[in-house]
């Protein structure tokens, strides 16, 4: 069942025209399609973007970056300063350990000395 475009291409140019219309036909019809899913997932990535930004206070994504390097700088200070405390308390406990144990030889040496 022919268009009334087809007898019309078919008595202007033959059937070679018929041809070449209906192939011009059908790839528009594909892009149409193609338009219409890439503006249906154009769509859907806009309300994932926007679901996206929802999440950062005022959209603001750059303050958001800044807020967690200030707490990963804030962590890193204070497990610093733990380390240090550690050191610090690791040699104060050496030491005074040393300086317990001349002392105890000491108190020996003197003991001994008495007898």
């Amino acid at each position: 069942m022919n268009q009334l475009w087809q007898h019309e291409a078919e008595r202007m140019g033959g059937m070679p025209l018929v041809a070449l219309l209906t192939e011009l036909r059908d790839n528009q019809l594909e892009m149409r399609a193609d338009v219409e899913q890439l503006s249906q997932k154009v769509g859907g990535l806009q309300a994932a973007n926007e679901r996206l930004l929802s999440g950062f206070p005022a959209d603001d994504v750059d303050g958001h970056r800044r807020y967690h390097q200030s707490v990963i700088e804030r962590r890193e200070l204070v497990n610093k300063m733990l380390r240090e405390t550690l050191v610090n308390v690791a040699k104060t406990g050496t030491l005074g350990a040393l300086g317990w144990l001349l002392l105890a030889a000491w108190k020996y040496f003197q003991i001994s000395v008495m007898r």
